[in-house]
């Protein structure tokens, strides 16, 4: 079943490359598709846009450039060929305007691969492990504010200090520019806060 849902997928895959420009701009907005590839030339994500909107069916590979999951924009589902373990659901808005700290019904979807992210904090981070002082952990993590209609409104650390290192993690957050399905609760869209982590160890990778 699973080799004839990922045959499917190829297929629509193929027609849709032939269809889209590439990693392309239009007044201003992305448009057609775009690729994301890894330090090792893997296809690590492909996005596919109609000026700024996004649509289609998107792709998401690991490290190796294996399609990992996918989520079609038309029906509004996310279909995993490998088991996706990631789940960075932080907060959600509660009707009374308040933050409730668990996971809503339907939590908000990251738009990317962990490999797609690996990749980006091995090639953006400004410190490695060894520069960082000997009480720091090198581990970050970023609140990332998602509004209903799933845009980023806002980036915070968890401990909300101003060392460098936090500077660094807010810009690397900044830099990477990350896209979600907007979380739902009650079968409304709600404004939820996503936790992306950043470690400096990745930095050794370069």
């Amino acid at each position: 079943m699973k080799m004839r849902q990922g045959l499917l997928i190829g297929l629509f895959v193929i027609i849709q490359q032939l269809c889209f420009a590439q990693n392309a701009l239009k007044n201003g907005k992305k448009d057609g598709v775009w690729n994301y590839y890894g330090s090792n030339k893997a296809l690590l994500a492909r996005h596919f846009y109609n000026e700024g909107v996004k649509t289609g069916i998107w792709e998401f590979y690991n490290i190796n450039g294996v399609l990992s999951w996918t989520y079609n924009f038309r029906t509004s589902t996310p279909t995993y060929l490998i088991q996706n373990i990631e789940n960075g659901s932080y907060a959600y808005l509660g009707e009374d305007g308040k933050w409730v700290k668990k996971m809503p019904a339907k939590p908000a979807l990251w738009l990317a691969s962990q490999s797609q992210w690996n990749n980006f904090l091995v090639n953006n981070l400004k410190f490695s492990e060894d520069s960082l002082p000997a009480r720091d952990p090198g581990n970050v993590e970023i609140r990332v504010y998602v509004d209903e209609n799933g845009n980023v409104t806002g980036y915070k650390t968890e401990n909300n200090m101003e060392t460098d290192i936090d500077k660094d993690a807010i810009r690397i957050a900044k830099l990477f520019s990350p896209e979600f399905v907007p979380a739902s609760n009650n079968g409304k869209n709600v404004k939820s806060i996503y936790t992306l982590k950043i470690s400096y160890k990745q930095a050794a990778y370069r």
